[in-house]
């Protein structure tokens, strides 16, 4: 995290930042956006087209934050387990309203069991009603969990076509249903590019950029947010379906096992109905314009700060800081490394905590990163700056930060975040090396993967493994403590420890290591792989060998 990298200014240095923690400086903003927008006239056909254009800007970016509220599909009529699971989301004082799709002998008695069940886990406001009532509407609206009865499909798309059901699912609600109402394409409205299937029954046709769910017998799917789980006897099966470059791949859940990610998911069905990623051919590793200052976490090197200040325009500077990658719940009011960065002196430091689509291309963040000459990742994991940051105008920007001659730097996730292809991106642990969904950086460095706290964790046989997928990438193994500054296509390397390239080309002529190992002052040629000047090589590296 930011506070780590203040280990590295000299004591009297600290000392004297101690004074700044809990009042920010005049030159940092910490940007909460407000949500305002300036006032123009507009006439109302003009702002109709505004609010269309916007909408279809967003209409294809994938949402990474999954459905709000929860899901309990079962393969079997009145699961115990799904029942349980249903009613624990719910809770003891909600409000559970049965919704019978049909109005027969067999649902009726269905409807009676399922309150029996959902009485003995605690719940005793229970109201049932069939889908045709007058006062359907109104019980929905007071409901806060509802599971449905029956296999009426068609009562079913009467439902999902009311409003007041589409407000019900949009308040942390839960929503249940078994057997072969569950089936098909019912829930694909609600469980985003989902196709669920039961196991024992008919086929169903897997489309393009879509996720399959099987569901076998004694199985339940329980989806929250955005996580994906299975409980029961039985087992939830993924399917990715085939594309041109990847086979199909198929995932099993079990009640013991971990559970699944469903915007990981989302990402990789969608990357599978695109084109190949990384490509055969890959475009080479250097920087048209501007730096980046690449820091494998731990300790900042005492230079890096100075240098990143410098190449972002000194006295000129606007730096933004990017605390994004950390959870929710810890991004940080303020930012310990903004106020390092105010002692070297820009002209403004701001800090950007948002990570909604809707603050990240806002125009109050749009217009901050337009100014923007030097940009922060902080740390954390890797994979929450993809969910901020993918497909939005404020990607481009940080690009065009690198055209306009400006300087991006990044520690740990910060540093893995900027280039093309992504490692230990998997939302559901950091032990991955490679994630499909989650394998695209923001390619601020093509044609290269990096990964951090290298020699400290012994992290060197786990960048051999991508390397041996993906020969045509460069790998990039930076030690605690340590920078890679590039410019054009020269590394140059800074601080305590060393840089490790794995270029496989190579690797015949390397019988002991599939690495080359670089030192402070040293130099590496990114484009043609090969070391300019070894700089001082320590034991650091070796040890953990």
């Amino acid at each position: 995290m930011e506070m780590e990298n203040l280990k590295s200014l000299p004591r009297a240095e600290r000392l004297k930042m101690s004074s700044y923690i809990g009042t920010a400086p005049k030159k940092i903003k910490f940007h909460h956006f407000t949500g305002k927008m300036p006032f123009f006239r507009i006439g109302s056909r003009a702002l109709l087209l505004l609010l269309f254009s916007i909408s279809l800007l967003s209409a294809n970016r994938i949402d990474p934050a999954g459905i709000v509220g929860s899901l309990v599909l079962s393969s079997e009529t009145l699961q115990g387990e799904a029942v349980k699971e249903f009613s624990k989301i719910a809770g003891e004082d909600s409000e559970v309203l049965i919704i019978s799709l049909n109005s027969s002998e067999e649902v009726s008695a269905q409807v009676t069991a399922f309150k029996d069940k959902v009485t003995d886990e605690g719940i005793k406001n229970i109201q049932s009603i069939y889908i045709d009532s007058d006062q359907l509407e109104p019980a929905i609206k007071t409901a806060n969990a509802i599971w449905l009865v029956g296999d009426d499909l068609s009562k079913f798309k009467k439902i999902k076509e009311m409003e007041i059901f589409r407000l019900f699912l949009s308040r942390k609600t839960v929503l249940g249903a078994s057997g072969k109402i569950v089936h098909g394409s019912t829930f694909s409205e609600i469980f985003p590019d989902a196709q669920i299937a039961l196991e024992d029954a008919e086929a169903v046709q897997q489309k393009r950029g879509k996720v399959l769910y099987r569901i076998s017998k004694g199985a339940t799917l329980i989806l929250s947010n955005r996580s994906i789980r299975s409980i029961g006897e039985g087992e939830v099966f993924i399917v990715l379906k085939e594309s041109e470059f990847k086979e199909r791949k198929t995932i099993k859940l079990k009640s013991s096992g971990r559970g699944a990610d469903l915007t990981a998911l989302r990402f990789a069905a969608a990357d599978r109905d695109g084109s190949e990623f990384p490509k055969k051919l890959i475009s080479p590793p250097r920087l048209e314009k501007g730096s980046l200052i690449i820091i494998g976490g731990g300790p900042m090197p005492r230079l890096a700060v100075k240098r990143f200040i410098q190449l972002a325009g000194g006295n000129n500077a606007s730096i933004v800081v990017l605390p994004t990658a950390v959870p929710d719940s810890m991004i940080p009011q303020s930012s310990a490394i903004a106020k390092t960065f105010e002692k070297f002196g820009p002209k403004e430091v701001t800090v950007l905590p948002g990570r909604k689509i809707s603050e990240v291309d806002s125009e109050e963040y749009l217009n901050v990163f337009r100014r923007a000459t030097g940009i922060w990742f902080g740390g954390g994991r890797q994979w929450n700056f993809v969910d901020a940051y993918h497909d939005t105008k404020a990607l481009k920007l940080m690009h065009n930060v690198l055209d306009k001659g400006g300087v991006i730097m990044g520690s740990s996730a910060g540093a893995s975040i900027q280039a093309e292809y992504l490692v230990r991106g998997n939302p559901l642990g950091n032990h991955d090396m490679m994630a499909e969904g989650y394998e695209k950086g923001l390619g601020f460095l093509k044609g290269v993967a990096i990964d951090q706290h290298f020699a400290e964790r012994d992290r060197f046989k786990d960048l051999s493994s991508v390397i041996q997928k993906f020969p045509q990438l460069l790998g990039i193994g930076i030690d605690e403590g340590t920078a890679l500054i590039v410019k054009g296509s020269i590394g140059t390397v800074q601080g305590k420890g060393q840089v490790h390239f794995y270029d496989r080309r190579e690797i015949a002529q390397q019988k002991a290591k599939d690495y080359e190992s670089v030192g402070k002052g040293g130099r590496y040629q990114l484009v043609q792989r090969k070391v300019v000047n070894l700089g001082e090589i320590s034991d650091q590296g070796s040890k953990k060998q």
